[in-house]
């Protein structure tokens, strides 16, 4: 099974919740999530350097998006894409709003897959939003462009999404 294809955890315990898998494929699909995140870590111990100086770069980008937009709100955006189904990045953003987890480890600037935000528009009731995803190669990278629009519960929701 593609790590990409996989649920995020919150989707894994509502399919258990609802039914739809059983508490086998539960553990499974959450033992793929582990898996990554040990190879990661692996990776991360075989090159130093490169996962130092990707960490910089991404602590950069969420330094400035939070100097910009604040903390929380950069936080709901990203949960808010974690949450959209079939979004390869939701692998990445599905626990933006743990306030535990500090914000740049979402965001992936050179090291695949990759999760860029290339502009960040932000009014009180809707946000624009274009970013890159996918291969570290320009040519192979996705971009899109993101809407989202609040809801009569004020609630972030992705409204349209369109290739660039």
């Amino acid at each position: 099974m593609n790590f990409a294809t996989v649920p995020t955890p919150p989707q894994l315990f509502r399919q258990f919740e609802r039914g739809d898998i059983s508490r086998e494929e539960l553990h499974a699909c959450l033992a793929l999530h582990a898996r990554n995140l040990i190879d990661e870590m692996e990776e991360a111990r075989k090159n130093p350097k490169t996962s130092y100086l990707e960490r910089l770069r991404n602590f950069s980008s969420a330094r400035k998006l939070a100097k910009k937009h604040g903390r929380s709100r950069v936080r709901e955006i990203f949960h808010t894409l974690g949450q959209v189904d079939g979004f390869p990045p939701s692998q990445i953003l599905w626990n933006a709003n743990h306030t535990d987890v500090p914000l740049h480890c979402f965001i992936r600037s050179r090291i695949e897959p990759v999760f860029r935000v290339t502009r960040l528009d932000v009014e009180p009731m809707n946000v624009e939003m274009e970013v890159e995803y996918g291969a570290n190669d320009k040519k192979k990278t996705t971009r899109e462009l993101i809407r989202m629009q609040r809801t009569a519960r004020l609630e972030l929701e992705v409204v349209e999404r369109k290739p660039l």
